[in-house]
């Protein structure tokens, strides 16, 4: 009897006279009063066809591996506030991450364990499905060992912002571990997981990997399926492998990328995924770099001097090394705040997922979303609020031509970049011009937070633009510019680390270039030793 009276409650209740000529008032529609009951009978019409979706079942992810509930840490046992939620999950026996422990950035579903995202307007979600990287990692045997702490909606370069607090850099816990995934580098970082996933919309995987002395892998647009996991704007999202070392993190990407039977559409489904892994050699000789004067020239006198040396080394190595400019990697910045108002859209406007595209929606995160953002708006972080507001007013004021014409930049850059390419086997520059900065004081001016938290990005957002995969990989460490020059023998050197970028699908190019400096740098470190 139940089931015959629910059949009956619409999926949404009709709208009424009132409501739609509030609606028709706002959009300056004109429409007249007499024809108001048309309208009525038209959209209450489309809206009753709506309830026929009960009779269509939507599409499932099953979860495949059990696991109990995870638990936040205590602080003790957190040290570094990285973990997010700890959950043991154990994959199948054997496989190519067998025996790999991985930690999960707190953005990805895992199903049955809380999702914060950073953030407290996420507090109390549950994941009811796996995303899809979840899923293949532990098809491929590797075991789960929680989520890492992530900054506040992916929104930060920096680590102070999570709901939780500051995420602490192992090097200098007085200094920010990088963001967005700051808790996945330091937890590799630390020595408490092998791997992680990391998201990236503007540097978010490289960052904190650079800043932690880790290898992070921003892949290719599209390569890696973001099924299962909250982003900021579908033309920017990436998911991808953070690890210690170059093979651990080809592995990772060997498991996780691949067609996703068109649950991301943004995809390419012919494309065939190699045995990254199988393919490391790491001869550097007669390879090919463009060394980007644009994304050096403004470093530090430490990160110039590490970029030195590992140049110095490649060069001994057999590798052409060629300063080469390209002024759209300086001048791509409006491309990426422009992007901001399709984040505000994506993100605010549309509950984490927009309509309209052939993809796995996860209807329960927009409903927790809509329903948090009406009762709790306040606790967005001051980045997202000025997202928002800048995002409103752009909309409000030009109608989104600002966005379309931004998009129609695009191309132009990633030709910029293609056009070097055709004479280069990779790009190089330093992944941040700066060695990890202190963390800011807690009380913050939203001014204030908004400056530290998107200050960091100029070398590695272009390429979120562009789709080239990127990585990063650490070449050795240099004194904090802020270091007292009175105890320079007691200061902490802090990582720096190398960015290398080759054109779309080149992985197997970019991580054997990158082998091919983890090594010498190992042989480097034994010489001097």
């Amino acid at each position: 009897m139940a089931d015959q009276v629910t059949s009956y409650i619409p999926l949404v209740e009709p709208a009424s006279l009132e409501d739609l000529s509030q609606i028709s008032n706002e959009l300056k529609l004109g429409i007249a009063e007499h024809e108001n009951k048309d309208y009525l009978e038209v959209v209450n019409g489309w809206l009753k066809s709506c309830d026929g979706l009960r009779l269509i079942e939507e599409e499932t992810v099953p979860v495949l591996y059990p696991r109990i509930p995870g638990v936040k840490p205590a602080r003790k046992d957190n040290p570094y506030n990285a973990w997010a939620t700890k959950v043991t999950i154990k994959g199948e026996d054997s496989g190519l991450l067998a025996g790999k422990t991985v930690a999960i950035k707190d953005n990805v579903f895992v199903a049955g364990t809380l999702l914060t995202n950073g953030s407290k307007i996420w507090e109390g979600y549950t994941p009811e499905f796996d995303g899809t990287v979840v899923t293949r990692i532990l098809q491929a045997g590797g075991t789960i060992l929680g989520k890492s702490t992530c900054e506040n909606q992916c929104c930060s370069g920096n680590s102070f912002t999570s709901a939780s607090g500051p995420v602490l850099n192992p090097a200098d816990q007085t200094r920010s571990a990088g963001g967005s995934s700051s808790g996945s580098a330091v937890l590799i970082a630390a020595g408490e997981v092998d791997m992680a996933i990391g998201g990236d919309q503007g540097g978010s995987i490289r960052l904190p990997s650079s800043w932690c002395g880790c290898v992070g892998l921003k892949p290719t647009f599209g390569l890696v399926p973001v099924t299962g996991s909250l982003g900021l704007e579908p033309s920017i999202d990436y998911l991808g492998p953070m690890a210690s070392n170059v093979t651990d993190v080809a592995k990772l990407l060997e498991v996780i990328a691949g067609y996703d039977g068109g649950r991301d559409h943004r995809q390419n489904p012919h494309v065939t995924i190699p045995k990254y892994s199988h393919l490391l050699k790491g001869d550097l000789t007669g390879v090919k770099l463009g060394y980007v004067k644009e994304g050096y020239e403004h470093a530090t006198p430490g990160v110039k001097s590490a970029m030195a040396d590992v140049i110095n080394l490649m060069t001994n190595c057999g590798a052409v090394v060629e300063e080469v400019s390209i002024p759209l990697h300086l001048q791509c910045s409006p491309l990426f705040t422009i992007s901001l108002t399709s984040q505000h859209h994506t993100m605010i406007e549309c509950n984490g997922q927009p309509p309209g595209y052939n993809e796995l929606y996860s209807v329960s995160a927009m409903q927790h979303f809509k329903q948090a953002f009406k009762s709790r708006a306040h606790d967005l972080s001051p980045t997202v609020k000025a997202m928002s507001l800048f995002g409103e007013y752009l909309k409000r004021k030009d109608g989104s031509m600002l966005v379309g014409r931004a998009m129609n930049c695009r191309p132009v850059l990633r030709r910029a970049y293609n056009d070097v390419l055709e004479k280069y086997d990779a790009l190089i520059m330093p992944t941040i011009p700066f060695v990890a900065t202190k963390l800011p004081p807690a009380e913050l001016t939203p001014a204030e937070f908004e400056k530290h938290t998107l200050f960091n990005t100029g070398n590695t957002a272009p390429f979120n633009l562009s789709g080239h995969p990127a990585l990063t990989i650490n070449i050795g460490t240099a004194l904090p510019e802020d270091a007292d020059p009175m105890k320079l023998d007691d200061a902490v050197k802090l990582p720096v680390g190398l960015q290398i970028v080759c054109k779309h699908y080149e992985e197997v190019k970019l991580l054997d270039i990158a082998f091919g400096v983890e090594k010498i740098i190992a042989q480097g470190s034994k010489s001097s030793s």
